[in-house]
């Protein structure tokens, strides 16, 4: 039931969300945040407490107006009991300022999993939601958070949070974390903005 209604909760955001930025009674038009970008990535999971992996991945996102953007990932991890597999994903966001130095922003992913394990292999198709803000703290440090759902062999419902740090007008540092009832994990990124 959980799983049904934070579906058609996020649909639904997602269809209302163009016509609530046009009725914003905010006068920021964009707050300078950056929607295409590649990186590449290093993540520590922990999946219940059952089993660890370290994942690389390289990641993109590409802004195709002022509010829409297309996303991509893969992945490769390898974990304990000799699991290791791959990762696939490709999905659409939306951003839109709140107020000065305050974006809303959501996503959507379609997310491809194959994984080789000890005694077999499984690959599943799943996805995930993200809705939160990302915010201007300073001149060099933007925060951002929010909620997150997935539903890739399980699913699950969490909180994430991530942090980035201006090197120069274009390179960026990041660390990002997830925290949920059946997954937690922990990353750093490097990322160059175009």
């Amino acid at each position: 039931m959980l799983k049904k209604t934070l579906l058609v909760s996020g649909i639904a955001l997602a269809v209302a969300a163009p016509a609530m930025a046009e009725q914003r009674t905010s006068s920021v038009r964009d707050n300078g945040f950056s929607y295409s970008y590649g990186q590449l990535a290093y993540d520590r999971w922990d999946f219940d407490g059952d089993w660890d992996a370290d994942a690389l991945s390289a990641e993109g996102s590409f802004g195709l107006d002022e509010h829409i953007f297309l996303r991509g990932a893969l992945r490769f991890y390898d974990g304990d009991y000799d699991i290791d597999g791959k990762q696939l994903s490709a999905g659409v966001g939306f951003h839109t300022p709140l107020q000065q130095g305050l974006d809303f922003v959501t996503s959507a992913d379609i997310i491809y999993d194959d994984r080789d394990y000890r005694f077999g292999d499984d690959d599943d198709v799943g996805f995930e939601v993200r809705g939160g803000v990302r915010h201007a703290t300073t001149e060099k440090l933007e925060l951002s958070g929010g909620l997150t759902y997935i539903d890739l062999y399980d699913d699950d419902l969490g909180v994430y949070g991530e942090g980035l740090f201006k090197v120069t007008p274009v390179v960026d540092l990041g660390a990002r974390v997830v925290v949920a009832s059946d997954r937690d994990s922990i990353g750093v990124f490097g990322r160059y903005n175009f």
